[in-house]
């Protein structure tokens, strides 16, 4: 045991002292921390931007979900990335690509399996495909639209790489192909992650190069290098429009949730992300049409006892008939509203103002209401009306029934040919059977459409590759020698005066060239030149498209022929807005929202689930 130093030693005056000055120290230390105030922290920045109430909102929508939101990722999402075309007919030429690309594509492929013995690939090395002129290296471009579910079908347009010499992608086929955001970089092809969209098919170009030699513009022919892939490119991911709310508060948000799931009677329409934004889904009934769906959220009522939505419906009403009312937002609003509106709106389907008619008589068919759908059908069937066209559209809308598609059938043979159209492809997407197709191939169908009024030929150029032929017979005017394709392919009558020979010396690698016979009808022509007769030929649904439309304006086929009339691919991919993360028919009448075309700021909006989706 050590005993203490006694008090009289040396040392512990020495330990006095330094205690001492340590008590002191500590003194001053904890008096100096109570003299200083503690630091002040900055206030949280406002995840959302405030935004100070709409001043141009007039009574009737007050306190709608357009009142206190504005609705943002409306504008195409652009996606892209590089692709292989192969199946060309010796009009390929890799030479030129720049070589970061060149090197990718041959990653990709060997990914794939290109080359691989396990795969029995061992005899297509991919150095041995890109020499091939029947193969080029493309660059891939799709349009992501508004309100996008996964699964969905869209258009792609695809363009030889920059550099390379491909003269043409007639005929073509795309392998399967990832898109990502800035996918298409000839310096850096690789460093993409996420792919928001796959795309694959046959290559649709421009039909009009089937010309003679001397009359092929060098323009029609430049074009070839180009194309769309019809309905080829497939979704991976939810893509929701965002209402954004004005005045960020998490009660308002859960609110114009509820409101819009209670609308439209399922939990997956909308999601709240927080106090600043609603995700809004496109119902899958809807079909991808995000404008109609955005138009009936944004002019939802907060309020959805039915009190009030029946008093709102007859102040919507007379609202209605006053000069220059908004009528396509009155529309909306009364859809908004559901089956509370209909006695409010059923006086006025006969209105005297066709503009008024129109929008009572629009809201009440999507509402199911069966005096709507007639009224509307009557606008349909009325040559000249100004709403005739939306009408049709309006109709389509509706769940398929016999007695929609008896209204549809009536409408195929109207003298206006746009009207017809709309009607037909309606019918055809609810199987009825006044439409007769036919599959050529994995490439496009034929319809023969039953009816009555003038010959008409109609050719798809967006979603599904389709012609249709208006008419319960089309012959080809006999006697016949037509030629096209540089004069390597002839249709001409066959010896015994009712058949036809169709010669084909397109494919330089077929010396001989091929020929097969056909009935001198313009649906067994067409699909014996798709290849449904086994018969060796296998023109492109652009080729068959092509041939249909020169014998046409040649009076070969006693029908008129209609081309899908389309706002250009290229503008629409040279318009697509930057890519920046998120932050946190006539008119029936004048629209203070703007539903379609407000310009917003753009932003992705693409929500991804658990599910795998798709395989590479």
């Amino acid at each position: 045991m050590i005993n203490p130093a006694p008090t009289n030693c040396p040392s512990f005056s020495l330990y006095r002292l330094v205690l001492g000055c340590a008590l002191a120290m500590t003194i001053f230390v904890c008096a100096g921390c109570m003299d200083d105030d503690p630091p002040k922290r900055e206030p949280p920045k406002p995840k959302y931007e405030t935004k100070p109430p709409k001043t141009n909102v007039p009574a009737f929508l007050k306190g709608t979900v357009y009142e206190l939101t504005d609705a943002d990722n409306k504008e195409p999402y652009l996606v892209s990335g590089y692709g292989l075309v192969v199946g060309l007919a010796d009009t390929g030429n890799n030479r030129g690509t720049p070589l970061a690309v060149r090197n990718f594509m041959i990653d990709e492929m060997v990914r794939h399996g290109f080359g691989s013995l396990n795969m029995g690939l061992n005899k297509m090395p991919p150095e041995r495909i890109l020499a091939d002129t029947a193969s080029a290296i493309v660059e891939v471009y799709g349009l992501i639209p508004p309100g996008a579910r996964q699964k969905q079908q869209v258009d792609v347009y695809v363009q030889s790489v920059t550099g390379s010499e491909t003269r043409s992608l007639a005929r073509g086929r795309l392998y399967l192909t990832s898109l990502y955001v800035n996918g298409v970089d000839p310096l850096n092809p690789r460093g993409r992650i996420n792919a928001y969209m796959k795309a694959q098919g046959p290559v649709f170009v421009n039909p009009g190069y089937l010309g003679d030699a001397a009359q092929s513009a060098t323009a029609a022919r430049a074009s070839l290098r180009n194309g769309v892939i019809l309905g080829g490119g497939l979704c991976v991911a939810d893509r929701p429009i965002w209402i954004r709310l004005r005045q960020p508060q998490l009660s308002i948000s859960r609110a114009v949730e509820f409101r819009i799931t209670q609308r439209f009677g399922t939990k997956d329409a909308a999601r709240t992300q927080d106090e600043g934004i609603v995700w809004a889904f496109v119902p899958k009934n809807f079909n991808g049409d995000w404008e109609h769906y955005l138009g009936i959220v944004m002019h939802l009522y907060l309020n959805g006892s039915p009190g009030f939505a029946a008093a709102k419906a007859n102040e919507l009403a007379a609202e209605a008939v006053k000069p220059n009312a908004l009528l396509q937002d009155i529309s909306y609003a009364w859809e908004g509203l559901a089956d509370e509106a209909l006695p409010f709106i059923r006086p006025l389907y006969t209105h005297a103002a066709p503009e008024v008619a129109y929008a009572a008589a629009r809201a009440g068919a999507c509402l199911g209401d069966a005096a709507g759908a007639e009224a509307i059908m009557e606008i349909a069937r009325t040559d000249g009306h100004a709403f005739q066209l939306n009408a049709v559209r309006t109709i389509g809308f509706l769940p398929a029934s016999t007695r929609v598609d008896r209204m549809l059938t009536e409408l195929l043979s109207v003298s206006n040919a746009l009207v017809r159209v709309e009607a037909y492809k309606i019918l055809a997407d609810h199987g009825s059977p006044v439409v007769l197709s036919r599959n050529v191939g994995d490439q496009f169908m034929v319809d023969r459409v039953f009816c009555d009024g003038p010959p008409l030929i109609y050719a798809a150029r967006s979603g599904e590759p389709r012609i249709a032929l208006f008419g319960k017979n089309m012959n080809i005017q006999l006697p016949l020698m037509f030629t096209a394709m540089d004069e390597k392919l002839t249709i001409s009558t066959n010896k015994d005066q009712r058949t036809l020979v169709v010669f084909d010396r397109t494919n330089d690698r077929l010396a001989a060239g091929q020929s097969i016979v056909s009935q001198a009808d313009v649906l067994d022509l067409a699909r014996r030149l798709g290849g449904a007769g086994d018969e060796g030929l296998r023109f492109a649904y652009s080729d068959v498209v092509g041939i249909l439309q020169k014998l046409s304006e040649k009076k070969a086929i006693a029908a008129s022929f209609m081309l899908q009339d389309l706002v250009g691919f290229e503008t629409a991919i040279e318009n697509a807005p930057p890519i920046v993360e998120p932050d946190g028919g006539a008119p029936a009448g004048r629209s203070l929202t703007g539903i379609p075309g407000e310009t917003l700021p753009k932003m992705p909006g693409v929500v991804k689930d658990n599910e795998k989706i798709l395989k590479n």
